[in-house]
């Protein structure tokens, strides 16, 4: 599939993600399932999101060409960031050390991973 199609149904995935969860928080109770259905739900949303976000901010840099899989993963960290930081918060465990702390760690997952693809 070509980038132009790939960033379309990432859009169209977004727009049904979130009409999806806000309809489902809408006629379902809060209770302890659903809200982790929610969770569970909001990475795939949040990925289908970031991603036209980070390619943009790569196009604008200039470094489109052949990063496709780099812009996933960047994207996919920042679902995972985001989806753990929402899950702390159902638990009422999250502070901002800990969300530090897990922004520290995504960062150096993305440093480690590039520097693995940088090696001959």
């Amino acid at each position: 599939m070509s980038t132009r199609g790939t960033l379309a149904l990432c859009i169209i995935l977004a727009l049904l993600g979130w009409i999806g969860l806000a309809s489902f928080t809408y006629y379902n109770p809060p209770d302890i399932w659903n809200r982790w259905i929610v969770t569970v739900a909001l990475w795939p949303t949040l990925l289908a999101t970031f991603l036209p976000m980070v390619y943009m901010i790569y196009w604008r840099l200039g470094q489109q060409e052949g990063n496709m899989s780099l812009i996933a993963r960047q994207s996919a960290l920042a679902a995972l960031f985001v989806t753990l930081c929402v899950a702390l918060r159902l638990m009422q465990a999250f502070n901002w050390a800990k969300a530090s702390l897990l922004l520290l760690l995504s960062v150096l997952v993305e440093a480690l991973l590039s520097a693995r693809e940088k090696e001959p």
